[in-house]
């Protein structure tokens, strides 16, 4: 009996190990920092400092475990104030405009297999709001903000040549600011025509205010 008392006890043991490992592990994550310059207005760069956290995902596909519960977070200083937002999303557009800062996100974890973009604005505590893709400033609405993994090009955005620019994150947040889509695919079309008046409306002959 007591032998088996001692087997039981080493099982139970072993399993509360084995549990307490894979919950220690499964609580890892992978947190990269970096500040980077962005010209957020003309003649204005101020120096960001991002931070993206994910759990550490262990394995490859199909046989790995972990990842997912991503953070991503923009910090910076303006006129003495701290500016901070945290999302589960990719900046890619940070720009100012009558003394506030609009955000465009991409975010690929609302939807499984299609994309999507998010809109904020600053507020006067230096945190951030969403706001619907219409009150986005649509002059401001160009990447300049990039990240490995997409095929955009900042190149393809120089002079807006509505050819160069019909495959990129700019097209598609143009498209969804119009509320001509909400999601995308790599196959969703956006059209030249919708470019070129996209641009001549809201950029090349944009009344200042």
């Amino acid at each position: 009996m007591t032998f088996l008392k001692y087997i039981v006890f080493t099982v139970l043991g072993l399993a509360i190990l084995a549990i307490g490992s894979v919950y220690v592990l499964s609580i890892q994550r992978e947190i990269s920092i970096k500040t980077i310059n962005i010209e957020v207005a003309e003649n204005l760069v101020i120096p960001v400092e991002e931070m993206d956290s994910q759990r550490k995902y262990y394995g490859g596909h199909g046989a790995g475990w972990g990842g997912g519960d991503i953070k991503n977070s923009l910090k910076f200083k303006y006129a003495n104030m701290i500016f901070f937002n945290e999302t589960p999303y990719i900046p890619v557009v940070l720009k100012m405009y009558q003394k506030q800062f609009y955000v465009v996100y991409y975010d690929r974890e609302t939807y499984l297999r299609e994309t999507t973009f998010r809109f904020y604005k600053s507020t006067q505590a230096g945190d951030f709001k969403e706001i619907e893709p219409t009150e986005f400033p649509k002059h401001l609405a160009i990447q300049n903000r990039w990240f490995k993994g997409y095929d955009s090009d900042p190149n393809d955005l120089v002079g807006l040549v509505p050819k160069k620019i019909k495959g990129t994150m700019t097209s598609k947040i143009w498209y969804m600011i119009e509320g001509k889509e909400n999601k995308f695919t790599h196959n969703t079309p956006v059209h030249l025509d919708f470019i070129k008046q996209y641009k001549e409306k809201y950029i090349t002959n944009r009344q200042e205010d």
